[in-house]
């Protein structure tokens, strides 16, 4: 938040004093540690570690490769039993792990194959699978730093059904809206973030917002909800066909329960992006769960549910 308000008073001083040479300092962030962890029911954990960027300097593809922190030590614990999780390239990925790592990050699997584009490194175990309704405490150590973070997986929270409504532009007759149907429990505090595949594509996230909260809907029965199609990251959607999917799509939706704390980290991280520096936006500040370091360590149960584009 700081550097973007640093950004509009440099504008607003090249406005107002243009005659005049301005040399303005500003102080590099300090680097922290980025987390994106997650553990879902019947596979192991998966926690990619990186250097935060400066955000000044720009970015290149060796900067990203770069910021990989390598031989940390990474430490599961749950049900009183600790895992220590090996650093892995994506090159020795094994198939299940190639699968896992493409759904969440949403990478296509070729580009994780040995001579991909892309050389992704994380910590995992196999030795470790999640299991529903279990906690998991994260310990991560690396060069005197110290980062803790813990997350439950929830219970099965699945969709009861989908199906899918033409666009309402007669022109635009070949276009589809998915729409799914949900029982909420009557618990309040179920949360879910979802993703969408379709066709040969990875697994996208919801691209303005991937989570939802009952926080409105608390106990609601059978409620039908349109879904956007998911969007990758760092793209921007083509508005005039976001949301949609075409004839002969196959889609497959990947709908997984979290706690309240995964979806916190979600919610503000996805509001903070959607207001993309506006002045006049309000302001937000991302709930990172990592004690000593910043982003998400988050359960998920998941659950798929597929239907095709007649």
């Amino acid at each position: 938040m700081l550097g973007r308000y640093c950004l509009y008073l440099l504008l607003f001083l090249l406005l107002v004093a243009c005659e005049e040479d301005l040399t303005l300092e500003i102080p590099e962030g300090q680097e922290q540690l980025v987390v994106e962890g997650h553990i879902e029911q019947g596979a192991p954990p998966v926690v990619v570690l990186t250097r935060s960027l400066p955000v000044f300097d720009g970015f290149a593809a060796e900067d990203i490769a770069n910021s990989f922190v390598h031989d940390a030590q990474v430490i599961v614990t749950t049900s009183g039993k600790s895992y220590t999780l090996k650093e892995q390239p994506s090159v020795s990925f094994s198939p299940e792990l190639r699968r896992l790592v493409s759904e969440q990050y949403g990478i296509p699997e070729q580009q994780l194959n040995l001579g991909g584009r892309i050389l992704f490194y994380v910590y995992t175990s196999d030795e470790l699978a999640g299991e529903v309704g279990k906690s998991y405490q994260l310990r991560i150590s690396h060069e005197g730093r110290v980062l803790t973070s813990a997350t439950t997986i929830p219970q099965l929270n699945p969709i009861d059904s989908l199906w899918l409504e033409p666009h309402p532009d007669p022109d635009k007759d070949s276009l589809r809206t998915l729409y799914y149907r949900y029982r909420d429990p009557d618990t309040l505090g179920n949360s879910v973030r979802y993703f969408t595949k379709r066709n040969s594509e990875p697994f996208y996230p919801g691209y303005f917002s991937s989570v939802f909260t009952d926080e409105l809907i608390n106990g609601a029965q059978a409620l039908g909800y349109p879904l956007d199609r998911g969007e990758p990251r760092g793209k921007d959607p083509v508005l005039d066909i976001y949301s949609y999917f075409g004839k002969g799509d196959t889609i497959v939706v990947r709908w997984a329960a979290i706690d309240l704390a995964h979806y916190r980290f979600w919610y503000t991280l996805e509001n903070e992006r959607n207001n993309n520096g506006s002045p006049i936006g309000s302001p937000n500040t991302t709930r990172s769960n990592i004690n000593g370091g910043i982003g998400i360590w988050g359960g998920y149960a998941v659950t798929y549910h597929r239907i095709i584009v007649k």
